[in-house]
């Protein structure tokens, strides 16, 4: 044996006395604890601490709710609307679900289902409670959106002839299909109505159920994800989520942004940033907006994807034909997503094509008579927009709390969501989708007033992203792990601002709700009255033209001129008299409710007990008699009109 093979069997036996050693030492630390070892079961351990105690906070919560439901009066509802008659326990339900979607942010227990379902009871308490502590529908115009679907269930098609349903019958496409629905469960209007009354609280669960899958495609932290959906369930205040074409198609709008930024988000393998040339530019381009952004979903089949494509044409033919604003969002929302490199120009192309198509051969002769005037406005909507606000030197004083608490909401929602956004920026975040799907409501600011209510459109549409970055301002990196202070923030900020929504969503709750009484008699007078009636209306809000609504002609005295409502206060019978001289016998009806007097009184749309004035000259009057009534809504006729209606009054 040579000295080179000694050398090398002693190495050999040296390398094994150290991976004994390396051995013996591994075991030993596996046996003997040390200070470091039991880290992964404490983790674990608090994990499991903090969905306990979340669970238990959304118990709470849910159990203060239920509590509070049976304590709650509605008829004791003042003009700051529901929060006037909220009890303790339900301020308290508030504060323990914050505290529970802290809880549930917390490291491992934010891959569970517990945030979503403290965000659940959080739409609950914000939307549930209304729905069901008031018996009846809320808001005017959805009462008239059940009389659409009435129509078309006798007529089998949208009224061509009534002006004021111009946009409706244009875009039929949600009144077409409620009506399949009523008619195929054999529904009729005031059922129709008791079922809709849930509709804002169905449609935010929905809402709240997309919004995750659009925004783990900006971010794979899921305190970011949950915290947007967090703010967006709590700034959601405008009240546009009611029965109606538009809150339908913001889930469908969300639907496809979610298919879009998801499953057909596409993949340019050739734009190289490091390739010279065009395709490096692009590449460059490209990777500069959306740095941060995860990768497309991996592992999706053809079949997979062209589900999916078959599902957002399907979308964006059901927006173009339920609502004519979405559309135009989607256009600007598709264009950005595709000069961001995130979808094909085909889908952008086909959405263009269905709505062109759309207005010029269905909307045509509603494109013919506004599109002059939408030009020569085009850019000018600042008065309009202006005329929108509440005017709080005349309206009651808990509307100047309910106008400043809907500002102030906005407002919060709108600071954070920039400083979350130059936190994101600061930590190296482009956003490049989540910025222009931001900013692409935006658009119609200058492309149409809307009545001067576009402005509202533009936070509905914007708000779910300005909700993500909202919430960046409290999680703006996955790489921030010492996130408590940030938890219990975001919870508390959250618990706080529900405050605001309920006074800016339901501050007007006392005009906006209706009781039993005057659904009755409004159902009596619209089943009663002769075809070709005029009905003169205190104001153009209570539950109205629900059914057989061509029928009449509606006459609102707050909508008058200010010459017209002077002489109708300074003598309400006669002044009322002389504008039903020459109708025949028996078709004309002055209708005055308990929701018009509240309307008048807490907006100052005429001076403040108007309807009580013109009530009371109406029943003293020898011109007109009661023909129904109860203690919250009268029908007045005129005397000696012939009334045979099976005439009742209570």
């Amino acid at each position: 044996m040579d000295r080179g093979q000694c050398r090398s069997r002693a190495a050999r036996r040296a390398l094994g006395r150290r991976c004994a050693v390396n051995v013996a030492a591994t075991d030993a630390l596996a046996i003997v604890p040390t200070a470091e070892q039991p880290a992964p079961k404490k983790v674990a351990d608090a994990s499991t601490r903090s969905a306990t105690l979340s669970l238990g906070c959304l118990g709470l919560a849910f159990a203060l709710w239920i509590v509070s439901l049976y304590r709650i009066d509605p008829a004791k509802v003042d003009d700051y609307g529901l929060f006037s008659v909220l009890p303790p326990t339900i301020w308290m339900a508030y504060a323990v679900v914050g505290l529970g979607f802290a809880f549930s942010l917390k490291r491992d227990v934010r891959e569970t289902r517990i945030p979503m379902l403290q965000i659940v009871m959080l739409v609950l308490l914000l939307h549930g409670t209304p729905a069901i502590v008031y018996d009846e529908l809320r808001y005017a115009w959805a009462w008239k959106h059940v009389g659409i679907v009435d129509y078309v269930q006798r007529h089998g098609q949208i009224d061509a002839t009534a002006p004021f349903l111009a946009a409706y019958r244009n875009w039929p496409g949600f009144f077409v299909a409620s009506a399949e629905l009523a008619a195929l469960f054999d529904i009729k209007p005031i059922e129709l109505a008791n079922i809709v009354r849930f509709s804002p609280p169905a449609l935010n669960l929905f809402y709240v159920l997309v919004l995750p899958l659009i925004f783990r495609r900006f971010t794979t932290d899921l305190r970011l994800i949950w915290g947007g959906v967090w703010f967006f369930a709590v700034g959601n205040w405008i009240g546009q989520d009611y029965y109606s074409p538009q809150g339908i198609a913001l889930l469908f709008y969300l639907m496809l942004i979610a298919l879009c930024v998801g499953p057909l988000r596409v993949e340019h393998i050739w734009a190289d940033p490091g390739r010279r040339g065009w395709a490096g530019v692009l590449g460059r381009y490209l990777a500069f907006a959306s740095r941060g952004q995860p990768p497309s979903m991996p592992g999706l089949t053809p079949r997979a994807r062209l589900a999916a494509s078959i599902l957002a044409m399907v979308l964006i033919v059901a927006i173009v034909t339920t609502h004519p604003l979405t559309p135009m969002i989607m256009l600007a929302a598709l264009c950005g997503l595709w000069l961001l490199g995130q979808i094909s120009l085909g889908y952008f192309a086909f959405a263009l094509l269905v709505e062109a198509g759309w207005l010029l051969y269905y909307a045509d002769g509603y494109l013919a008579s506004v599109l002059p005037e939408l030009v020569h406005r085009f850019g000018d909507t600042s008065a309009e927009i202006g005329d929108r606000l509440v005017d709080t030197s005349i309206v009651s004083p808990g509307q100047v709390v309910v106008s400043w608490a809907s500002r102030a909401l906005t407002g919060v929602i709108a600071l954070a969501a920039l400083l979350g956004g130059l936190r994101r920026l600061a930590a190296g975040y482009r956003d490049g989708p989540a910025v222009m799907l931001t900013l692409a409501p935006a658009f119609l600011l200058i492309a149409t007033s809307y009545g001067g209510e576009i402005a509202f459109r533009v936070y509905l549409f914007a708000l779910p992203f300005l909700a993500f970055f909202a919430a960046a301002l409290f999680f703006p990196s996955p790489s921030t792990e010492r996130d408590a202070v940030a938890r219990y923030l975001l919870g508390t900020l959250g618990a706080l601002l529900s405050v605001a929504f309920v006074l800016a969503n339901n501050g007007k709750d006392r005009q906006y709700t209706f009781t039993h009484d005057e659904v009755e008699v409004s159902q009596w007078l619209y089943a009663n009255a002769p075809v070709g009636s005029m009905l003169i209306e205190g104001a153009p809000n209570y539950p109205e033209q629900f059914m057989n609504y061509e029928h009449f002609a509606y006459v609102p005295i707050s909508m008058e001129s200010k010459q017209s409502i002077a002489a109708v206060l300074a003598d309400p019978a006669g002044e009322l008299s002389r504008w039903l001289q020459g109708r025949p016998p028996g078709t004309a009806f002055i209708y005055i409710t308990r929701s018009q007097k509240a309307y008048v009184d807490d907006l100052r749309v005429m001076p403040k007990g108007s309807l009580d004035s013109i009530e009371s000259a109406l029943l003293t009057s020898a011109r007109f008699r009661l023909v129904k009534a109860t203690s919250d809504a009268k029908v007045f006729a005129p005397d000696g009109a012939g009334i045979k209606m099976g005439e009742w009054v209570k």
